[in-house]
């Protein structure tokens, strides 16, 4: 999937999500795509709606380096600004699973990646390929999660990512199977939290009208 399909992709499902139930602002199924390979290894995604990406995901040069990134540039410009990634102080990411409480607690334990390395955490390897950093597996699928920061208005919103690595296709992949955040300032979510289905309908109907209203236009 090239670089505008993913963002429009994105772009609608942040529209369906619209409509939050308990402050959760949901994606929607998204299973966004990356492989390596030597030209194309990496696709930005836009959770916020405004005019730059918010994060991107994929590989740096090496098949062994999967990341999230909220610092490099690609295509559209430079990234929001509001979002951060939570990893380990090595810039390292943990594997967080279902369930888990994404707050400020967890931020204390997993801080906003910067330092030498920028806002970019690792999966596996680090930006030199010649360490391990990260708790995600370089040899089985792992499906988890990844915990994130928003600084919208009223203070920090919490979220997650959810990932699935595969190392053991060729080329290897990495997806984005979809995201959430807390839209009330301060207030943790759970990894995997979604709001009710009559929300998410909800969404859905806003979309179709809209759709609709520009078609008759």
């Amino acid at each position: 999937m090239n670089t505008k399909q993913s963002v429009a992709l994105v772009s609608t499902s942040a529209l369906a999500a619209g409509i939050a139930q308990g402050g959760i602002v949901y994606s929607g199924q998204l299973n966004l795509q990356q492989t390596f390979d030597s030209n194309n290894y990496r696709q930005p995604v836009n959770i916020t709606g405004g005019p730059n990406s918010d994060f991107y995901f994929g590989y740096e040069t090496a098949a062994t380096k999967p990341y999230v990134d909220v610092r490099s540039p690609l295509g559209g410009g430079p990234q929001s600004g509001l979002l951060s990634i939570l990893a380990k102080a090595n810039n390292g990411l943990p594997v967080t699973t279902a369930g888990t409480t994404i707050d400020a607690a967890y931020a204390t334990l997993y801080p906003v990646a910067d330092g030498t390395i920028g806002a970019r955490a690792y999966m596996y390897n680090d930006d030199s390929g010649s360490k391990v950093i990260g708790d995600w597996s370089n040899t089985a699928i792992t499906d988890a999660y990844v915990g994130i920061e928003l600084s919208l208005s009223g203070g920090t919103s919490y979220g997650w990512l959810h990932l699935i690595d595969n190392p053991t296709t060729s080329p290897v992949s990495l997806t984005l199977v979809d995201w959430a955040y807390q839209s009330n300032p301060n207030v943790g979510i759970q990894a995997g939290a979604v709001p009710e289905p009559s929300a998410l309908a909800l969404g859905g109907l806003g979309v179709a009208a809209m759709m609709a209203l520009r078609k008759r236009r």
